[in-house]
């Protein structure tokens, strides 16, 4: 699914988003929308922050930033204190807990406000102009990530999802798939989509060459994993959601497994050459992202974005590296589940709907 190319598709998808995003909290304790009263956490957002961040990022890009004005300054925000307390850039992950906020109806309020000046703004959008409908197709994205943020929320905080129509909220993984895949190798143009819109990280195209490899033809199972790990099946049940795979998986105990059988984790390249020459390893992806070996760095010839966010921070010179997930999961929307998708995890981290597979050394 490729993003929407035109203004009314653009609009709907906007407006089912935003929807999704508030059903996902619909039954969340009320206690926990006070930030003072949420669990703190160092891979979650209190829920208050997140929802007025989601909506404070949709009108920053879609109506304030301009490559002339990077910060927002000469068209204010609908709220006077979003700047202050929702920029995601400015607002350390601590302070979130602490900062004093408006009441949750000023919140609930501005969320609103601030979807209806962004549909406002699209509609008056030339339909011509290809780097101001880019910014709209951020916005997009943005939520569509905000919402798997949410549903890892809601997981961490033991809370089930809520029923929603349409919506499958737990891995259904296909049957069928088992033992290796054997690809020759080959040239591959790394990067290279039609799609409408392109992360900066994604981007420019390289031209690489791939050597024969073995890969897996399905993730690790979570009774293999449980095997190799010591524990019953039963133990590793709620790790895995109740699916057949090896689910909430960090990069050291897949790198651990991997190499214990005498194999190793695919690079982000070997993934991404499976993924888009081969209609049968494609059909095993898309319930759980899937860890790769490489570090997240920039392609050569890397321009960052109008978002910093989803780029330079996270490349290695910031310190800690990150790794790079492919292929998306059950949470993950259709929109952003295709090869050259770049997710990217600190090593140690086993929060997300992320699994395996490996490769022959």
């Amino acid at each position: 699914m490729d993003i929407p190319s035109d203004k009314a598709a653009l609009r709907a998808a906007l407006i089912a988003q935003r929807q999704y995003t508030l059903a996902l909290y619909r039954d969340l304790p009320a206690e926990y929308w006070l930030p003072e009263n949420f669990p703190y956490s160092t891979l979650v957002n209190p829920p208050l922050w997140e929802l007025s961040h989601i909506a404070y990022f949709a009108e920053f890009f879609a109506t304030r930033w301009t490559p002339d004005d990077v910060l927002g300054v000469v068209t204010p925000s609908l709220l006077d204190v979003a700047d202050s307390l929702f920029n995601s850039s400015l607002v350390g992950h601590r302070d979130r807990w602490t900062n004093t906020y408006p009441s949750m109806a000023v919140c609930a309020a501005y969320t609103e406000a601030s979807l209806m000046r962004v549909l406002a703004a699209l509609e008056a959008l030339e339909t011509d102009d290809g780097q101001r409908l880019a910014l709209f197709h951020l916005v997009l994205v943005h939520e569509d990530m905000h919402a798997e943020s949410l549903l890892m929320t809601l997981r961490q905080l033991g809370l089930a999802s809520p029923n929603i129509p349409g919506k499958h909220l737990k891995p259904q993984f296909p049957l069928g798939f088992s033992g290796t895949l054997q690809f020759a190798g080959g040239p591959l143009l790394q990067g290279a989509s039609d799609r409408q819109f392109k992360f900066c990280n994604e981007m420019p195209p390289f031209d690489t060459d791939i050597a024969p490899f073995e890969i897996d033809a399905a993730p690790v199972s979570a009774a293999d994993f449980a095997r190799w790990f010591g524990k019953n099946k039963m133990d590793v049940a709620h790790l895995a959601d109740d699916c057949d795979l090896a689910m909430h998986m960090s990069h050291v105990n897949a790198s651990a497994y991997a190499k214990a059988h005498g194999r190793r984790l695919p690079t982000e390249s070997e993934w991404e050459f499976a993924a888009s020459s081969n209609e049968r390893f494609l059909l095993s992806t898309g319930e759980a992202w899937e860890w790769t070996s490489t570090v997240f760095a920039p392609y050569p010839g890397f321009r960052v974005g109008a978002y910093a966010e989803y780029s330079e921070p996270w490349f290695p010179e910031s310190g800690t590296p990150h790794y790079v997930l492919k292929g998306g999961s059950f949470a993950t929307h259709p929109r952003l589940k295709y090869p050259q998708y770049r997710n990217f995890y600190t090593p140690e981290r086993s929060d997300m709907f992320c699994t395996f597979r490996t490769c022959a050394m």
